[in-house]
């Protein structure tokens, strides 16, 4: 026997060279009648041809008995997601049940990377926070019928459940807010693009805007990186007259993540202005730095433990009871007042 052809042969390899999904491999391996004979057959051949022997991984992954559950977030770095995780790992140590985490950086090939590692370790369900609502990694989860919740997100897919919060109502909360101090200049620093939370949060903010006779103007809107260091380059874009919006053009910020928010009290210390004199700021989490700040962050906060508890109780419910129906949950922000946004009038 060649240990060359051996080293790596796994049942996603198989899956690629007959170009199938994970599931229907396995189901072939074993027989599976729900797999036609033709294929099946077909199957078998590639693996005996790559020498495959299935081990106990394997069996386990075919009696759904890996007590795996896998968690892929986008930034576990995030003091937002350590929060969520931190309560799913309580309720899996409890329960006897390994986590299997995984950051996906806000990238879409790294997520579907993390996918296929995770179905192919045999987990029983995963949570994630998905990079987009629609994306590979999204479709094999579905195709591959892996119980699944959704976070942070809410899915364009009815057949998968999810917890998150809604993000269109906290991003109208803060701009309500804002506005009713009188600003009608808001900067929106927003997360990247192409994030569900990123577009939500925009969709909430360009709403209120609009229902208070406020034009919702782009060059206010601003798609970085969820980070300090993204933010700081941003800010130091806006104080160098290499953006659209200029340093006075604005009275006020919005941040999706306190993250960012945070980012924007470096920038004030390296740039000399005032929170809230020179810009009021609002973010979005309620991690809890945020209150230690100074000043202390007006920020908009999500039930992040209640999240975590909720979203691993739902798989666990799936995944214990085989259960096949599928739950959506949303949560309520809810706006923590303290003194970085003040009244035009007593900022001046």
């Amino acid at each position: 026997m060649n240990s060359k052809n051996t080293k790596r042969i796994t049942i996603k390899s198989i899956a690629q060279q007959a170009n199938v999904s994970f599931s229907t491999v396995a189901k072939a391996l074993h027989d599976d009648p729900a797999i036609n004979e033709k294929t099946r057959e077909r199957i078998k051949e590639i693996a005996r041809r790559a020498n495959y022997k299935p081990n106990i991984l394997a069996k386990s992954l075919r009696d759904n008995k890996t007590k795996f559950i896998g968690m892929i977030l986008n930034d576990l770095q995030s003091p937002f997601y350590s929060e969520i995780y931190k309560a799913v790992g309580d309720v899996l140590n409890k329960r006897g049940y390994t986590m299997l985490l995984s950051d996906s950086s806000y990238d879409e090939m790294l997520e579907m990377k993390n996918i296929s590692t995770m179905i192919s370790q045999g987990v029983e369900g995963i949570i994630i926070s998905p990079v987009c609502k629609d994306s590979d990694g999204i479709r094999l989860l579905l195709e591959d019928q892996v119980k699944t919740v959704f976070i942070d997100n809410h899915p364009s897919d009815p057949n998968i459940s999810c917890v998150y919060v809604d993000h269109v109502e906290a991003a109208r909360l803060a701009t309500e807010y804002l506005i009713q101090l009188g600003h009608r200049k808001i900067l929106l620093l927003n997360g990247p693009e192409k994030l569900p939370s990123s577009q939500d949060f925009r969709k909430g903010y360009a709403n209120t805007l609009q229902e208070h006779g406020i034009e919702v103007q782009e060059r206010f809107i601003k798609y970085n990186p969820i980070s300090i260091d993204g933010t700081c380059r941003q800010i130091d874009d806006i104080f160098a007259d290499r953006d659209s919006v200029g340093r006075d053009d604005f009275t006020a910020i919005l941040a999706l993540s306190d993250v960012i928010a945070i980012g924007v009290y470096e920038s004030a210390l390296q740039h000399g202005f005032s929170i809230p004199g020179k810009y009021s700021v609002i973010g979005y989490d309620n991690i809890l730095a945020t209150k230690y700040l100074n000043p202390p962050l007006t920020t908009v906060q999500q039930p992040k433990e209640q999240t975590g508890h909720y979203a691993i109780n739902l798989l666990l419910d799936q995944v214990e009871k085989d259960l096949d129906e599928h739950r959506q949950i949303i949560l309520n922000p809810e706006l923590i007042v303290r003194a970085s946004a003040k009244s035009l009038d007593k900022t001046k």
